[in-house]
């Protein structure tokens, strides 16, 4: 059980790190935005023009972080219902394919991230030995396939929003 609450703090630690991220990538984006319109007052179109491709890459990241943000924050659910059922072992399955999955995708290299993903990974394996290790509760609630519904719709939206459309399984590169 312990571990299940380490995991859930990592997984708060790593949504609230996210959310700073976004919120000093959106502060940019504006400063950037106000650059370009005083350029293009100016007349200034080639620079202005170079900030606007730099604000469109900025959006796009935006973009990607948000939908990441929303996968963090499904399996922060996943991990508060599973704690309260006591089905780790469900949640111990489900999160270190997740985890795998969130470990590929770009925006896992980023470094502040790349410590946070590595860390939740690691947790998510260690949560995984002890869910096996027969070291569990003789109390044993009805399953409850919620945990698993919840991981599986956030590895959907990871596969729908985050994974570039060449590297999804069964598409043509």
């Amino acid at each position: 059980m312990r571990k299940a609450v380490e995991t859930l703090y990592l997984i708060r630690v790593t949504r609230d790190k996210l959310s700073r991220m976004a919120s000093r990538i959106e502060e940019r984006k504006a400063e950037l935005t106000r650059r370009m319109v005083d350029l293009e007052a100016r007349g200034e179109k080639y620079l202005a023009r170079k900030y606007a491709e730099e604000i469109a890459r900025l959006h796009e990241l935006l973009k990607r972080l948000s939908a990441l943000q929303l996968v963090i924050e499904k399996v922060d659910l996943a991990v508060q219902h599973a704690i309260v059922m006591r089905d780790l072992t469900t949640l111990s399955l489900e999160l270190t394919a997740l985890m795998k999955d969130v470990s590929k995708l770009p925006e896992a290299r980023i470094p502040d991230l790349a410590v946070m993903f590595s860390e939740l990974e690691a947790t998510a394996r260690e949560l995984s030995e002890v869910a096996f290790s027969g070291a569990t509760l003789s109390y044993s609630p009805p399953s409850s396939s919620e945990v698993s519904k919840i991981l599986e719709e956030a590895r959907e939206l990871l596969k729908k929003s985050l994974i570039p459309e060449d590297e999804k399984p069964g598409s043509k590169a």
